[in-house]
């Protein structure tokens, strides 16, 4: 009937991978539906099969390259109105953070020198920090910002989350003790 069809992360079934090559086929001989359109999610994997990769067009997301464009792009993530509504302080720790994450996705271009492991970090690593640190905040009973509370909230449960190794996370942390300080917060220290 032309329904539109996304299946996500396909790379997690490499087997099944082989039953929907052949589906595809037997569709294309039969003739489908001039509106049917199926859509795929992968990493990139061996897994998928070449037949696949093939008849499909490949879309990429790559981070922009260098810490500017990756500044900006993590900046640019938020809503400009609901950016715009929250409190002095929350902007800046978000400037922080936007800073933190720009810095980790530039490392991962270093290869080996920059991490001894690739981790998968993402803008939506970026996004739950924001709003952990948004509810965080909001539930928060003293005026003074838990900048350790932050520290590992961030360094450990978000990015940390994904890191394995103990040199990285030594590093991670060394990131996240120099972006959130309460000289953040010092307007002056921003010129």
């Amino acid at each position: 009937e032309g329904h539109w069809v996304m299946l996500q992360n396909i790379h997690l079934m490499p087997r099944w991978c082989g039953t929907l090559e052949k589906k595809l086929d037997n569709y294309a001989v039969e003739g489908s539906h001039p509106g049917l359109r199926l859509f795929l999610s992968a990493d990139p994997s061996p897994g998928i099969p070449i037949g696949i990769l093939e008849r499909s067009l490949k879309l990429t997301n790559e981070p922009p390259q260098g810490l500017t464009a990756n500044l900006r792009r993590a900046f640019a993530f938020f809503n400009k109105e609901e950016f715009d509504e929250r409190d002095a302080k929350v902007k800046a720790i978000v400037f922080g953070l936007c800073h933190f994450h720009a810095v980790m996705l530039e490392r991962k271009k270093f290869g080996p020198l920059g991490y001894n492991m690739m981790y998968p970090f993402s803008l939506g690593d970026l996004r739950d920090s924001a709003s952990v640190l948004y509810n965080y905040l909001e539930n928060a009973q003293s005026v003074k910002i838990p900048w350790a509370d932050l520290r590992y909230i961030f360094g450990e449960v978000m990015y940390g989350g994904h890191i394995v190794d103990d040199w990285d996370r030594i590093m991670c942390k060394a990131y996240l003790e120099f972006f959130m300080v309460e000289e953040l917060l010092d307007e002056s220290e921003l010129v």
